[in-house]
């Protein structure tokens, strides 16, 4: 799965180290007077996909955690839209959530796969509340509104 950088011109640097820092370090052949690495990439234009493992392992160890990082206010590069639809099945279903999720910023004219909690029609009463439920912020499943053609009720 995507674990490490994306340069603005496309190419693809995994984290082959313990620790995402020591990427980015090795991306900027720079050595342990840059206090921050990986904020440095971002304000360059990369995009950090962040996935939760051990150095070792293949699989993420916390799925639910993994996440994709830029800068505020990235615009994609054609190169890097283009990296992201070539690549999908690389990306975990938690990232691939995050850029649909992403409809303010650097992921607004993205989407990736139908990975997402709920679809965002504006017309459902309850939207509030079902954003809630998909940042975990309340427990109990709001009922479906049965207006969006994307989700059908399970009673249905």
């Amino acid at each position: 799965m995507a674990d490490g950088f994306l340069s603005p011109q496309g190419v693809f640097f995994p984290k082959e180290e313990t620790y995402h820092a020591k990427t980015a370090r090795r991306i900027l052949n720079a050595g342990k007077d840059v206090l921050e690495p990986i904020q440095e990439l971002l304000r360059q234009g990369y995009i950090a996909f962040i996935e939760f493992r051990s150095p070792e392992a293949t699989e993420s160890l916390q799925p639910d955690l993994d996440y994709v990082l830029c800068a505020h206010g990235h615009s994609l590069t054609p190169e890097q839209e283009q990296w992201l639809k070539e690549h999908k099945s690389e990306i975990s279903r938690r990232q691939q959530y995050c850029i649909n999720k992403d409809d303010s910023y650097a992921f607004r004219e993205l989407e990736l796969s139908d990975v997402t909690m709920y679809e965002r029609c504006g017309q459902c009463r309850e939207q509030d509340e079902r954003l809630k439920w998909c940042n975990a912020e309340r427990r109990d499943l709001p009922e479906l509104c049965k207006k969006c053609p994307y989700i059908e009720s399970p009673n249905s």
